[in-house]
C-alpha cells in the first residue's frame, strides 16, 4: 500500500525523536543531465543482511517502509558505479534517521503532486564511514582531484550520519530517468550546479536538462533539503555542526 496521504502527522505520529534539520545556506545553482536509458531498479527484499542489520542497530528507518513508491537503484550494492566494486555487500534498502526519511517522504509528496507519473529514485543514502574509507582508498586518483569526489576518512561527511541523500527523478511509466545533463557520478563540471548557467548558454547543457534540475531541486528545498555547488544529485538535510549534535555517526 503506497504510505502517502499523512505524511506531516506521520512525522509527529511516528515518533522520530529526530530534531528538524536547520536550514543550510548554499550558493543557489543549477546543471544539465544527460539522458540515461532504462536502468535496473533495486526491489527491497524481505530478509535483511548482516549488513543491513548493522545499519538498523543504528535505529535507522527505511525510507519504504514508510512510502513504498519511492525506487531505489543503489550504486554502491552491485558494481555499476564508477569505482566498479561493490562497496555495501548486500544492502537493497535506502537507510536513514527517521526524520529524514520523513522529509523524504514529503518530497515525494510534492513530485506525485505535480506529476503522478515521476517518482524519486535514490542512489546512495545513509554511508557508514567504514564505507567512506574504503571508496576512498578504492578511487586511483590524485588526492587532490579525490577531494572533489570523495569524501577522505579524516573528514566526516553528512552521508556518515545519514543526514544526506544522492537522488533523482524517474518517469515510472517509461522507467527512464529525467534527463538532468550528466550521469550520477560524473566527474566533470558539467554535473556542478555552479556552472549550469554557463554550460546552459552554450549549449552544452540543454533546457530539458536545466528545468529538470530546477525541479529536482525545487521539491528538495520544499522539505528542507539543500543542495551542493558540486554535484546535481547530491543534497544535505543539514549543516555538520548540527547533524553531529542531533544524529548518530555510522561507522
Amino acid at each position: 500500500m503506497n504510505k502517502i496521504s499523512a505524511y506531516f502527522l506521520l512525522f509527529f505520529a511516528i515518533g522520530c525523536t529526530d530534531k528538524p534539520a536547520e536550514p543550510l545556506v548554499i550558493t543557489k545553482t543549477i546543471v544539465k543531465v544527460p539522458k540515461d536509458s532504462v536502468i535496473p531498479i533495486v526491489k527491497s527484499k524481505a530478509d535483511t543482511s548482516l549488513f543491513e542489520k548493522y545499519l538498523f542497530s543504528y535505529g535507522l528507518t527505511n525510507v519504504n517502509d514508510l512510502d513504498t513508491s519511492i525506487k531505489l537503484s543503489l550504486k554502491y550494492s552491485d558494481t555499476a558505479n564508477f569505482l566498479h566494486i561493490c562497496i555495501y555487500d548486500t544492502l537493497t534498502k535506502a537507510l536513514l534517521p527517521c526524520a529524514i526519511a520523513l522529509r523524504l517522504c514529503n518530497v515525494q509528496y510534492y513530485l506525485k503532486h505535480i506529476n503522478p507519473d515521476l517518482s524519486l529514485i535514490i542512489f546512495d543514502a545513509t554511508r557508514p564511514l567504514s564505507k567512506q574509507k574504503l571508496m576512498w582508498d578504492s578511487l586511483k586518483m590524485e588526492p587532490n582531484y579525490k577531494y572533489n569526489y570523495v569524501s577522505p576518512p579524516w573528514d566526516i561527511s553528512l552521508h556518515n550520519y545519514g543526514a544526506a541523500v544522492d537522488l533523482s527523478i524517474i518517469d515510472i511509466k517509461k522507467n527512464q530517468l529525467l534527463d538532468m545533463g550528466t550521469s550520477f557520478d560524473y566527474f566533470g563540471k558539467l554535473a556542478e550546479p555552479i556552472y549550469e548557467y554557463q554550460f546552459l548558454k552554450n549549449k552544452q547543457l540543454s533546457d530539458t536538462a536545466y528545468k529538470n534540475r530546477l525541479l529536482l531541486r525545487d521539491i528538495m528545498k520544499k522539505a528542507y533539503f539543500y543542495s551542493i555547488n558540486s554535484e546535481w544529485w547530491h543534497f544535505n538535510a543539514c549543516n555538520k555542526d548540527f547533524a553531529a549534535l542531533t544524529y548518530t555517526l555510522i561507522k
